[in-house]
Order: C-alpha cells, then sequence, then structure tokens
C-alpha cells in the first residue's frame, strides 16, 4: 500500500506541474491545451490525491467526490464578497478557488477526473491481475 500511495502522491505532483505549466508556459502547449489544460489537470490531479488518502474507498466514489468538490469550488466564484476577492487576489487563493466562474472549467473537470478514473482503474486492475499488491 505505501508503493500505492507513493505513485499517486508522484502523480499528483506531476499533474499540478503539469497545470501550473500550462498557466506560465503557453508555448511548451498547443492552444487547447495551453486554455483548458490546466483545469483538466488539476482535476485528475486531485483524484490521485483522493486516492492517495483513501485507498479503500471504491474509486468511482472518490470520482463524484472529486467532481463534485470541484463544480463546487467553481460555483464558489459567483461569490464576490470584499473579503473572498481579497483571498484570490492572492497566489494561493487564486491557486485554490479560481479567479471567476466559467462553465468551460466544469467541463474540464469531468474529463480531468475520467481521465484520472481510467489511468488508476487500469493500474489497479493491472496489478491485480499480476497477483501483486501495491
Amino acid at each position: 500500500m505505501l508503493l500505492r500511495r507513493l505513485i499517486y502522491c508522484l502523480l499528483f505532483i506531476f499533474l499540478i506541474w503539469l497545470a501550473l505549466a500550462t498557466r506560465h508556459h503557453h508555448e511548451w502547449f498547443s492552444p487547447l491545451i495551453a486554455e483548458y489544460g490546466g483545469d483538466t489537470f488539476w482535476a485528475g490531479a486531485f483524484l490521485f490525491l483522493l486516492r492517495m488518502l483513501f485507498l479503500k474507498i471504491p474509486l468511482w466514489k472518490l470520482a463524484l467526490v472529486g467532481y463534485g468538490l470541484g463544480v463546487a469550488d467553481e460555483f464558489t466564484q459567483l461569490y464576490q464578497a470584499p473579503w473572498a476577492n481579497q483571498v484570490r487576489a492572492t497566489v494561493l487563493g487564486r491557486l485554490l478557488f479560481g479567479a471567476g466562474f466559467l462553465w468551460s472549467d466544469i467541463l474540464c473537470y469531468a474529463v480531468g477526473i475520467l481521465l484520472a478514473f481510467v489511468f488508476i482503474w487500469l493500474l489497479e486492475r493491472q496489478y491485480k491481475t499480476n497477483g501483486a499488491e501495491v
């Protein structure tokens, strides 16, 4: 189980790096990935984080929780109180809570969660098929 947690932790870190790279190095990516990749990678990273923390919870439940939290976070961006905008004005606040509501982000979260779900499912299936407990 420790190896599984390590794998998910490394994938989480990689996807967070990739999400940040899409924001700061547009030239590295196609225009589509530069525009929508950050939110897609963020959602995938979040599912890897949840899986790292909760190995025994069914993956589909974690995917629903991850997507639900992403959508909830997106809708909080409609709340424009001065204190909330001050938090969003910081780098960490903008990374965690976003800057403005976009319907496209909700689709990006679905795609990111789905891709991470399939990756985790295939990885765990492969290890079960080989009889290894990772």
